[in-house]
């Protein structure tokens, strides 16, 4: 578990040297405010950082029908600045925790908005606030009064623990105990340690005990003041940021994708010194596709911490769930089982560092894993839960479930050797995904679509415009319909060969019947791809990109997985997460370069003319190499060199 901690100090001399001071300046915080319920201030933090303090809106709030998922409706009067918050999610609201308060509502006036420092006016109180983050606390500085902690509440909830105490001795304060209420519905225990004087509040958070945060507070934060921390969080983010470099892209595009690179980097959030493992990667459902590929090219450190410890955690608890937060497993069934794309994503691309012995015994427990339906007859009945939650659904648990088993076959054959009778067996199974595919299903001419099927082998919905959390966990039958990445060939010969799927799919994309807002349709438009028109995937590519406005996503930015995304379709890279395949597209900057870390080596992206919204390219060569199927593997490009594109 401490891959990831020692990773990224390891790596701080080999980024020096890359590292573009000031470019965490770029970054806009309030990014994402006008868009969605999930969207939200991103306060002062370091990547992957524990604690992250931002600003409580007062709830409930006149005129709202929700308590801001993050924290804070910019607009609204605020509560005061909570040290725990997740990034870009919707739903039931999650942290809030030890709110640091000065007095009544406020409204809430921003002065600077870093990631590295915060610093804002709370009118009403006529009091000026600064404050910086490190892994586990923050300093706070104001001009007067004397704030408090509070230790009962948490976002939405003015009392989320029955057993929370609070101690002052003097400038100390400390506490904690046992919460509930967040979007991982289980019980968690978390605990702070504080020192006051004048005009200065240090805090830190652990998640183990009070013995545990004074710990963080004395090593990260005594003696420390708000300058100091945001100078060391300035050059983290930094670093880190310059891993990908962007050159003649214009001021307003550098704004937009340096924020989405930096929430990309929030979470998931390393509380492994609490004895927890990773923590707060939310649900994998939103992230496997774009963030975790994304970790894996410019933080392989990371990505490896994150792999391991889904071992790690099996061992220990005998699970390892798409969701863990608070220190706590959570079986959401949105997809399925997302950790086994994320574990065959890894070692398909051979990140360094990885526990191959330890990720075997995860893996093939996924074999009795799984709902019983799928495994006796193929396909999740309708209606079928067993311990997944509401959001396992027939059509897309089935296919979720088809292709996790062709990630595990795939991965242990990498790590058992190729004659492996279980990973056979997973590679089998893997085909279940046609045991929801009805033939006799059609809509605007295309016949055969995937539906929802009940326990007695009826399909429950064939109209593939509905299906909506229904047959589908957030999205209808059209958008399912695409997701068979394992098995692309079948899926094109049953949608009637490769014409008639690339009218398909053309169809579908005209007339809007793919959400982007939403994580199922990431790959959607490199399915063109694998039938073998890549200027089409070019094309509609960018029509994606288009639909990212200039301050947020197309929807909840989910942990970074929007923003990833956006990168992706940025710089002409889209990876087929599970697999070491990236398909090309027509990037929107002129020139990119990625930073390495696995080899050392160098990516220039050259595209002329990318700034003038050219969509396709007529060739794209990779070290004068051409390249004519619109693909490349994760070799070629850590290799370094120069992927060049005449658009």
């Amino acid at each position: 578990m401490g891959m990831w901690r020692g990773g990224l100090a390891g790596a701080a001399a080999f980024f020096a040297a890359t590292a573009l001071a000031g470019i965490s300046d770029i970054v806009d915080t309030r990014f994402g405010t006008a868009v969605g319920r999930g969207s939200c201030l991103v306060g002062p933090c370091v990547p992957h950082g524990s604690v992250h303090p931002s600003p409580d809106t007062v709830w409930p709030s006149q005129g709202r029908r929700f308590p801001a998922p993050n924290g804070w409706y910019p607009g609204d009067k605020v509560s005061g600045f909570s040290q725990l918050h997740a990034q870009g999610t919707g739903g039931v609201p999650s942290y809030g925790l030890f709110r640091v308060s000065f007095g009544g509502p406020s409204a809430l006036e921003i002065d600077e908005a870093h990631p590295y420092r915060l610093k804002a006016r709370l009118v009403d109180l006529g009091i000026s606030v600064a404050l910086a983050s490190t892994a586990h606390g923050a300093v706070y500085e104001y001009d007067r009064g004397e704030p408090t902690v509070d230790v009962r509440g948490k976002i939405g909830c003015e009392i989320a623990s029955s057993n929370a105490t609070l101690k002052i001795e003097g400038p100390v304060l400390s506490g904690g105990g046992a919460y509930f209420g967040n979007w991982n519905p289980a019980p968690y225990g978390c605990w702070f340690y504080a020192t006051r004087e004048p005009g200065r509040l240090r805090i830190a958070v652990s998640f183990k005990d009070v013995a545990q945060a004074k710990a963080y507070h004395d090593a990260e934060l005594a003696g420390r003041t708000v300058d100091a921390l945001a100078e060391e969080a300035r050059a983290k983010w930094d670093g880190l940021l310059a891993r990908v470099r962007i050159a003649d892209a214009g001021k307003e595009h550098e704004r937009i994708f340096y924020t989405h690179l930096f929430h990309a980097f929030v979470q998931p959030r390393d509380r492994s010194a609490d004895g927890l493992g990773w923590d707060d990667h939310y649900t994998l459902w939103d992230t496997w596709k774009t963030l975790f590929p994304l970790m894996v090219l410019i933080d392989p450190d990371s990505a490896a911490g994150n792999v391991n410890d889904f071992a790690a955690r099996f061992r220990r608890n005998g699970v390892c769930t798409s969701c863990y937060t608070q220190g706590r497993d959570y079986k959401v069934g949105q997809g399925g089982d997302e950790a086994d794309c994320v574990v065959a994503d890894a070692v398909a691309k051979e990140v360094p560092g990885l526990d191959k012995a330890g990720l075997v015994p995860l893996l093939e427990s996924r074999w009795a894993g799984r709902t019983a339906s799928y495994r006796t007859r193929g396909y999740v009945a309708d209606g079928e839960r067993e311990d997944y939650c509401w959001r396992m659904k027939s059509g897309s648990g089935t296919l979720s479930f088809a292709y996790q088993d062709a990630c595990v076959g795939r991965t242990l054959q990498r790590l058992k050797g190729k004659d492996d009778p279980r990973a056979a067996a997973f590679l089998a199974r893997s085909g279940n995904w046609t045991n929801v595919w009805n033939a006799a299903a059609a809509d605007g001419g295309f016949a055969g679509f995937v539906c929802g099927r009940a326990a007695d082998g009826t399909f429950t919905s064939t109209d593939p415009r509905k299906g909506y959390n229904k047959a589908f966990y957030e999205a209808i039958g059209w958008e399912y319909s695409f997701f068979a990445p394992h098995a692309m060939p079948d899926l094109i010969a049953r949608c009637g060969g490769r014409e008639k799927f690339v009218a398909r799919l053309s169809y579908a994309l005209d007339r809007h019947l793919v959400d982007f807002g939403n994580e199922p349709n990431f790959l959607t438009p490199w399915l063109f791809t694998f039938a073998g028109r890549p200027d089409l995937s070019s094309k509609y590519a960018r029509e994606v990109h288009k639909l990212f406005p200039s301050d947020g996503c197309p929807g909840d930015d989910d942990s970074g997985a929007m923003g990833s995304f956006y990168v992706f379709l940025s710089v002409g890279l889209m990876p087929v997460a599970g697999t070491d395949v990236y398909f090309l597209h027509a990037p929107t900057i002129p020139k990119t370069s990625f930073t390495l870390p696995a080899s050392g080596k160098t990516l220039t992206i050259l595209a002329p003319g990318a700034a003038e919204g050219r969509s396709e390219y007529r060739s794209v060569t990779l070290n004068g190499v051409s390249i004519r199927d619109g693909r490349l593997r994760h070799a070629d490009i850590v290799a370094g060199g120069v992927l060049a594109f005449e658009l």
